[in-house]
């Protein structure tokens, strides 16, 4: 039970993709991969796709935590291994029937951000903790590029619109049309 930390934007999903491949190979290797958001189960899906491992091969499948928390009586194999997208959600409930329905099954979670603000731990889920390079390190070996950053300033008009969206999804980011709506309330 590793949890795998990478910073945003270092290959989180391409890393995923190389270690399922190395899983299955030579073997008959059930992989199951969970993530929060369909947004991201979609992108796993490419990901995998790009890497010779369809939806069509039935040994890798890729479904949301929640999708799952509502079909896993109706699932009829149990995974060798389950690998968990941005693993810092792996608290939540949806995700604690993984490690009560499946103790025998290998776990490795993926994020950048190994800590929750509430400051519970992981320890009672992951074993140990792996992590990469820092940003610093991605960019001096030439992986990632220089960048600048900005924030809001406090009591911006930018700050002032954001506050009035009045919708949030249920992962609580904003719906796209509710901030290309905000752009039509000047």
């Amino acid at each position: 039970r590793v949890m795998g930390e990478m910073p945003t934007c270092t290959g989180k999903t391409q890393q995923l993709a190389a270690i399922v491949r190395d899983c299955r190979r030579g073997s008959g290797s059930r992989v199951w991969i969970v993530a929060h958001r369909r947004e991201l189960v979609e992108r796993i899906e490419e990901t995998l796709s790009r890497h010779g491992m369809g939806k069509e091969d039935g040994r890798v499948r890729v479904m949301s935590s929640q999708w799952l928390s509502r079909n896993r009586k109706h699932m009829d194999e149990e995974p060798d291994l389950i690998v968990i997208d941005e693993a810092h959600h792996a608290l939540a409930e949806t995700y604690r029937i993984l490690w009560e329905n499946y103790p025998e099954a290998r776990k490795l979670g993926m994020t950048a951000t190994p800590c929750r603000l509430n400051g519970k731990g992981f320890t009672d889920l992951f074993d140990s903790l792996t992590t990469s390079w820092t940003f610093a390190e991605f960019i001096g070996k030439g992986w990632l590029s220089s960048f600048d950053y900005v924030s809001i300033r406090a009591n911006s008009r930018e700050l002032r619109l954001i506050d009035s969206l009045k919708k949030r999804g249920a992962d609580g980011d904003y719906p796209e049309r509710e901030m290309d709506g905000g752009r039509n309330r000047e």
